[in-house]
């Protein structure tokens, strides 16, 4: 359905796309992950005809009766609905103007789409009085009026919290056994589970591509494996003892849900940052990094401090707090190292606890 045959583009003189080849079977879901500025967004813009690269082709092989382009459709990162215009109009603008639908027939295809991703009940609504799920889930509708055979997704789930992930989700999952989808995505975990093909690239090169069992658990080169391990970790750098609490518990929250942990394994892990946090000092900042190990439900905890030369898991007034006592019950072991300047503390967590829901 989609052939793009060694494209490239480049911008200003910087290279963005280079000798790019993709095949996308119909009814196939294609995921294009990779850096921020690897040429995703490009990639699918000139998929879409909105860019032209300067070698190669895109091809895209549709029934005969179709006008390429006339039956892809985009859905862009930042929705791009009309903010005066309600819903249901954002929804028949472009079937009237372009397909020269009667307003009826308009609507009643854009009905039909809403209730597909489940918003009739918001069709006389202005985009400013949706949520940012709801926004994207018109925004998907939209670009269904128009009875594409292919869909172009940027970024679909970027900026969303987890409910409205779930909503957009459930109707990718069903999208997907309709028509041809490409999506680019951050969300590792969603194109695990959507994905049939996955594409990885670089510095604007196709670095990598197969199922998704391949990339992400059995990667053939060095920079995916690396890009890979990087997104499977959480990062959470604290300037102050005033850091915001509930932002980094909702991060943890987050990180657990995309590995099918269960609350009680959340409330296990963020009782262990607050403790270590309550052992090490914060005015000069941390570096707190939750990662998992692939093979097996184990979390680890690393904490990186400015070396003080303190061994704050072994100075005698730590040892005798309650939150040296209570970590070491958490913990099913608990170093730590000075190199650099820096000081490393690494926690591994019981795994027990953790396969608790």
């Amino acid at each position: 359905m989609i052939e793009v045959s060694h494209i490239s583009k480049s911008f200003n003189g910087k290279t963005i796309l280079s000798e790019v080849s993709l095949n996308i079977a119909e009814r196939e879901m294609a995921c294009i992950i990779g850096p921020i500025g690897c040429g995703k967004s490009t990639l699918l813009r000139c998929i879409a005809g909105l860019e032209k690269p300067e070698n190669g082709q895109v091809n895209l092989h549709m029934p005969q009766d179709s006008k390429s382009h006339n039956h892809v459709g985009m859905v862009f990162q930042r929705f791009n609905l009309f903010p005066h215009l309600t819903v249901l109009h954002n929804l028949t603008l472009a079937p009237i103007q372009v397909l020269k639908m009667s307003k009826s027939e308009a609507e009643e295809i854009a009905l039909r789409q809403l209730d597909a991703v489940g918003l009739r009940q918001k069709a006389d609504a202005l985009p400013s009085q949706l949520s940012t799920g709801q926004q994207q889930r018109v925004a998907i509708a939209r670009s269904l009026v128009m009875n594409p055979k292919i869909l172009l997704l940027d970024e679909p789930l970027s900026a969303l919290d987890p409910i409205a992930t779930s909503e957009v989700m459930d109707v990718l999952r069903r999208l997907k056994k309709e028509i041809t989808l490409v999506m680019v995505s951050h969300d590792m975990s969603a194109v695990e589970e959507l994905a049939d093909k996955v594409y990885f690239l670089s510095d604007g090169y196709v670095v990598e591509s197969g199922t998704p069992e391949d990339i992400f658990h059995n990667p053939k080169e060095e920079a995916t494996r690396q890009f890979i391990d990087h997104l499977k970790n959480m990062v959470y750098h604290i300037s102050s003892p005033q850091f915001d609490r509930p932002e980094l518990n909702a991060r943890i929250e987050f990180y657990c849900n995309r590995f099918g942990l269960g609350g009680q394994a959340y409330r296990f892990i963020q009782l262990a940052i607050e403790e270590l946090l309550n052992l090490i000092p914060l005015d000069d900042g941390v570096e707190l990094t939750l990662s998992k190990n692939d093979n097996e439900v184990r979390m680890s905890i690393d904490a990186v401090v400015p070396d003080k030369g303190v061994d704050y898991l072994t100075d005698e007034l730590a040892v005798d707090t309650l939150s040296f006592s209570l970590l070491s019950g958490l913990c099913d072991l608990m170093t730590e190292t000075s190199d650099g300047g820096q000081h490393r503390i690494h926690l591994e967590l019981d795994q027990e606890r953790l396969l608790l829901k």
